[in-house]
């Protein structure tokens, strides 16, 4: 079993970051109640929400933290039922250190229409293009947790068969960040589809706006270190 880190200070706000972020879900309207979950991989344990645990009332010390073999090492609570998707994300994707996976409106909604949501935004290029909706499986389950790697490579997000979202990224900011964009994207879509057929980027277009959004990155980061006087 994993041990608590030496620099145990960033186990504690990570633990902050979760219940923080598990707070914004709901006043975003993002979830509703507890249904989904937010997690954060420090080294080789993870701080995640509890299941069924009151999210406005969420203290760091109701998070629980397990390693990535789902063993608990810490916290009060049951983790949440979609431990497994979370840690097999983890273990798959390295370049994943925070979850977020939400039942938010649209995003569910467009998960009954379609077997994958149009890239209708150069903004997509930070979901990977077009988001797949990976195949219906049981909550908590290894098959969804299976159903969603399939789904997912070349993805930071990837929707659910009627059930909802799930992104990642580097920071629970950015997994927060991405999680907003899909479900923006979803509403937009199915707006434009309740009038008409909604228009697509094509894969060049996708790859310019990729481009585009890299030299705009580039840019910031030199302005940051050498700014102008």
């Amino acid at each position: 079993m994993a041990e608590i880190p030496t620099a145990k200070p960033l186990l504690e706000e990570a633990r902050r970051s979760v219940a923080e972020t598990a707070r914004k879900l709901l006043t975003s309207r993002l979830i509703v109640n507890t249904s989904g979950n937010v997690s954060q991989r420090i080294g080789d344990l993870v701080a995640i929400t509890p299941s069924a645990r009151d999210y406005m009332q969420l203290a760091p010390e109701d998070i629980c933290v397990v390693d990535l073999d789902g063993n608990r090492v810490d916290g009060k609570w049951l983790p949440s039922s979609e431990l497994e998707l979370h840690l097999a994300l983890y273990r798959d994707c390295p370049d994943c250190a925070a979850i977020v996976h939400t039942h938010s409106v649209h995003a569910t909604a467009a998960t009954m229409l379609t077997d994958e949501l149009p890239a209708i935004h150069y903004q997509m290029c930070d979901l990977g293009g077009a988001v797949p909706v990976a195949p219906y499986a049981t909550f908590g389950s290894p098959e969804l947790a299976q159903s969603v790697l399939s789904a997912i490579p070349g993805h930071t997000a990837v929707l659910m068969a009627n059930h909802g979202s799930i992104s990642y990224g580097p920071t629970l900011e950015k997994a927060l960040a991405r999680t907003v964009l899909l479900e923006w994207c979803a509403e937009v879509w199915l707006k434009a589809k309740s009038v008409g057929t909604p228009r697509a980027l094509n894969d060049g277009q996708l790859r310019e706006a990729t481009d585009q959004m890299k030299r705009y990155s580039s840019a910031r980061a030199c302005y940051h270190c050498h700014p102008k006087t």
